[in-house]
């Protein structure tokens, strides 16, 4: 079995890719120490290094920090007089990214996926169900206020994950498209998978492949493709599985992936730890093994099924290794639409169903 290689195309101005590079420059840690280094040099350069002279140099940044920043405040509330601006300069806050919430929707499409992650103003949707789910997706997105979409995951050429997709892409503007890059000999000739690929050309979606350590800045946090790891013969196998990472929380998005796929991803050594985890293939018996499950070490799972689908998901198999590891368990054939917001803080998830509303 041959591992996947790094390749592809496109570009995103929030994306970085070890196609490129093997490790990306951290400008904060950059700009951080040019400042801090600055700083060093302007007051020894004035004071020597004598510390009582660098008090008082500190203390006369301090005043004139103060100063600078009493003068915007003033400066803005002549704007606010002038203007008739409703804002209150006394209560000005920096808005950096990964700064308030994030919230994860796992939506209601019957037997398939769609999952909605939201937050600092962009907008991911990983699937979006069978064919004659797209409107539904839709009309939850119209509900939230989405407008556009950031980027569209389809995780892998399965009708119940990529089938509403194309309808949404004619619906809303969608920027990107992210697909796995499937072996040649499986790549699917389906009217589903060909009406996908012509509503991105034809609204002019950029399409990307998916390759382990593509990264995503969206949403105030970090998406990062984990898997597939390899070649395989079969399109469940295939499904992109990306990490969420939003301060000190994370959601693991697996498709439908199964046992084989989840045991190659253990042996990558790819970071799996993660709070909250989307049960891979509706919960069938052939996906989230004791180990897969025992890396990931959830506290939540979802599983999203129909309600009396023809598989009988989740398997009771799957349910009873959920329950002996003490997860908590939604479904959104019992639950509806799930949500899970968290403000970046380790354990802090909030939890809201259709059925507690």
């Amino acid at each position: 079995m041959s591992r996947k290689g790094n390749g592809g195309s496109g570009r995103s101005s929030g994306r970085s890719s070890n196609r490129r590079r093997k490790k990306g420059v951290n400008w904060s840690f950059v700009i951080a120490g040019a400042i801090l280094l600055s700083t060093y040099l302007i007051v020894v350069l004035f004071n020597g290094t004598d510390w009582q002279g660098w008090n008082e140099s500190l203390d006369d940044l301090r005043e004139t920090f103060a100063g600078a920043a009493d003068t915007v405040k003033e400066t803005l509330k002549k704007a606010d007089s002038e203007f008739g601006s409703s804002s209150s300069p006394d209560d000005l806050t920096l808005d950096l990214p990964g700064s308030g919430t994030v919230s994860v929707h796992f939506i209601d499409v019957g037997q398939g996926d769609s999952i909605l992650v939201s937050g600092s103003g962009q907008n991911v949707l990983i699937d979006a169900g069978e064919n004659d789910q797209g409107e539904t997706v839709l009309s939850y997105l119209a509900e939230q206020g989405v407008g556009s979409i950031d980027l569209a995951v389809g995780t892998h050429p399965h009708s119940d994950h990529i089938g509403g997709m194309d309808t949404v892409i004619e619906g809303i503007t969608v920027k990107e498209l992210l697909m796995p890059d499937v072996p040649d000999s499986i790549v699917p000739t389906t009217r589903t998978y060909l009406s996908l690929l012509s509503a991105a050309e034809k609204e002019g979606t950029e399409m990307l492949y998916g390759y382990p350590g593509d990264s995503f800045s969206l949403c105030g946090g970090t998406f990062t493709v984990l898997g597939p790891t390899a070649d395989y013969k079969d399109l469940n196998n295939e499904s992109l599985v990306i990490r969420f990472d939003y301060g000190e929380t994370s959601f693991l998005f697996t498709g439908d992936q199964e046992k084989d796929a989840e045991k190659d991803l253990i042996d990558s050594d790819a970071k799996l730890s993660a709070d909250v985890l989307k049960v891979g293939h509706h919960g069938s018996r052939t996906s989230t093994s004791k180990a897969f499950l025992s890396a990931v070490d959830p506290q939540i799972a979802v599983i999203e099924c129909g309600t009396g689908n023809d598989y009988g998901h989740p398997h009771t198999e799957v349910m009873d290794r959920l329950e002996q590891a003490d997860i908590t368990v939604y479904r959104t054939d019992l639950d509806g639409n799930i949500v899970i917001t968290t403000g970046g803080k380790h354990g802090d998830l909030k939890v809201k169903t259709d059925q507690a509303a």
